[in-house]
């Protein structure tokens, strides 16, 4: 009888002790992120798998620190699965994202993790995503053809585009819609739609005149 109640009694203390072994266990909670690739290119976008060991319900945090040390919110993005991929919707231009290394932060419940990336120059063209969102207006005849030329002349003005060697009146043949269309749709890339336009203007089948006027609250009515 004394040997039940002792068993009994290390039963219980074992019970108890290991209780709070495993809500510690439990309440850890374990977050990262994992890159698709270390290295983007302009015109890329940014792509990342969320991981987490635990669903909370919790909206996950996310910051990105830029090549000179400032760290700015990014998003907030709810977690619904142990594994959340996310892709940019528009990709890296080089108006707003200089080359150099980023750091990608999480921030969720509680736990955090960091990863890093950077964003190269080889060449490739991001073009800033409300010049695709004039394109669309443009090929359903919302906006004229010189509201898009004013965009096509931003790109000349951020170098993008190489500057004509001379212009005159403001010309887009009608078929430049077609590769329009493409690149909107995304069937064709950043760099061969600016190649196309690069290619009309240097040969002048599209003219582009400097005397439209481009304003800084114009382009940022855009934005």
């Amino acid at each position: 009888m004394m040997i039940s109640s002792i068993t009994l009694l290390l039963v219980t203390i074992l019970v108890i002790t290991a209780v709070p072994i495993y809500v510690n266990a439990q309440s850890t909670l374990d977050v990262k992120i994992i890159m698709m690739s270390e290295i983007f290119h302009y015109g890329e976008k940014l792509d990342y798998t969320i991981i987490v060991s635990n669903v909370t319900g919790d909206d996950a945090a996310i910051y990105i620190t830029d090549s000179i040390g400032k760290r700015s919110p990014l998003y907030s993005t709810p977690i619904l699965e142990e594994k959340t991929r996310v892709i940019a919707p528009i990709g890296f231009d080089s108006i707003i994202w200089n080359e150099g290394k980023y750091v990608l932060e999480i921030e969720y419940s509680g736990a955090t993790h960091k990863a890093d990336f950077t964003i190269i120059d080889d060449g490739s063209v991001g073009i800033p995503y409300w010049i695709n969102d004039l394109a669309k207006l443009w090929l359903t005849t919302q906006i004229p053809d010189t509201e898009y030329a004013k965009a096509i002349q931003y790109l000349i003005e951020q170098n993008i585009l190489e500057r004509p060697e001379s212009t005159g009146d403001m010309y887009i043949p009608e078929w430049f819609r077609y590769p329009t269309t493409w690149w909107s749709s995304g069937q064709i890339t950043d760099t061969t739609y600016t190649y196309t336009i690069q290619f009309l203007i240097d040969n002048k089948f599209m003219i582009i005149p400097f005397d439209q006027e481009l304003s800084n609250s114009e382009t940022e009515s855009f934005l």
